[in-house]
This record gives structure tokens, C-alpha cells and sequence, in this order.
């Protein structure tokens, strides 16, 4: 099966972080293809789900939660410091370890979930094979039967969703590639989004029946 230590990303792949914080600690880390694919490449957890679904606490403090997610950024981007996006509501406002900074999300959950289906139905998220939690989650994401009378919204319901919610967070914000030249790329109008979605990417090409897709 592919493990994180056999994938090279491309120099112009973005890395991002998501994260959900309180009891439950859970984050993701996401790269980002010039294509505009979102490829989900490591969780980081303070708890696992059992056999029969329940979830349960491992033990891990926030702290080791904390630096955990430093090492794997670290193996992904040889980054000493980064942002982590979570809700803005999180009880975590000031407090800075191991180089990790959280970047307030305001947007709201109906928002963060209405962009989230956008990448899902376009078939532009896509879930590493050695990943446990976030494919539990998202398959275990729950609706409401009818939309809200008062805002005509479907909110997903809150539950067993940590490390999916950094997967919401990242998308809510709509990444865009940074890293790629800007004079290869024309500056505006259907050209630029023309040459950025036929762009030749990698990661894209390995040939894996593993590799999990949303």
C-alpha cells in the first residue's frame, strides 16, 4: 500500500491545515494542486473510533496533539511554522506551540458545508489510503431531512466530525495556488483559469487502486 514516505509532492503543490479544537482534537493536513484538486494527506487526533463506531479518547494531551501536528507539517513542508484554520468560536485564542498559529474561519457551518459539497460532487477532493478517521467521517456525515424553516439552509449535524471539520475549513476558504511563477501564468480573465486547470500534476499520475477519492 503507498505511505506518506514514498509521496514527493510537486514544488508547486500548497499545504494547508485545518483543525477542530475542544475535548476532540482533530486535524488535517491538505495539499493543494495548481489544478485546484484538494488532495488530503495526514490526520492528527486525540481520539479513535471503535469497532462499532463509538469514539473514545487516547489519551493524547493537548499538548502532544499539538506537536504532532508540528512533525507532520514539518515532514510535509520542512516548515518550522504554520496556521492552522479553525472555527472562529475556539476556546484556543492566544495560545501558540511547537510554531503552530490558529487562523480564525468566521464563516458559518452551512457555508463551510455547502463549499465542501462543491469540491465532492466536482470530484476535486480526494482522501489518501492510509487515512482511518476522515474517510469515517465524512462517509458518517448526517443531514437534516428538510431544510431549516427560518433560513432554507441544510445544516449537517454535529457529530463525530473533528478532523472533518479541518477538511471544511480548508475548503470554506477556497485556496489558491501561490507558489507557481506568476509571469507562466496570465494575470486574469478564462486564460488564467485555463492554463491553471491544464497544468501537468504529478501526484495525479500515480498509479495506486488504493487512493481513495470522495
Amino acid at each position: 500500500m503507498l505511505k506518506p514516505e514514498y509521496v514527493r509532492l510537486p514544488r508547486d503543490y500548497e499545504i494547508f491545515a485545518g483543525g477542530d479544537t475542544g475535548t476532540y482534537m482533530g486535524g488535517v493536513i491538505v495539499a493543494l494542486s495548481p489544478r485546484l484538486h484538494l488532495y488530503i494527506l495526514d490526520e492528527i487526533a486525540n481520539y479513535r473510533y471503535t469497532g462499532d463506531g463509538s469514539i473514545e479518547l487516547t489519551g493524547i494531551t493537548v499538548g502532544q496533539w499539538m506537536k504532532k501536528f508540528s512533525e507532520r507539517m514539518y515532514f510535509w513542508t520542512k516548515k518550522r511554522k504554520y496556521a492552522v484554520i479553525v472555527d472562529a468560536n475556539t476556546t484556543f485564542k492566544t495560545e501558540i506551540a511547537y510554531g503552530m498559529r490558529f487562523q480564525m474561519n468566521k464563516k458559518s457551518l452551512d457555508v463551510r458545508t455547502a463549499i465542501t459539497q462543491e469540491y465532492v460532487r466536482s470530484g476535486r477532493l480526494h482522501y489518501m489510503p492510509w487515512l482511518q478517521i476522515t474517510p469515517f467521517e465524512m462517509e458518517n456525515c448526517t443531514y437534516p431531512e428538510k431544510e431549516s424553516a427560518g433560513t432554507g439552509v441544510l445544516k449537517r449535524i454535529k457529530y463525530k466530525d473533528h478532523c472533518w471539520d479541518g477538511v471544511e475549513h480548508i475548503c470554506s476558504v477556497r485556496p489558491n495556488p501561490r507558489t507557481v511563477e506568476r509571469e507562466q501564468i496570465p494575470l486574469k480573465g478564462p486564460e488564467r483559469m485555463a492554463h491553471l486547470l491544464g497544468m501537468s500534476v504529478e501526484i495525479e499520475n500515480l498509479a495506486d487502486p488504493h487512493l481513495g477519492r470522495l
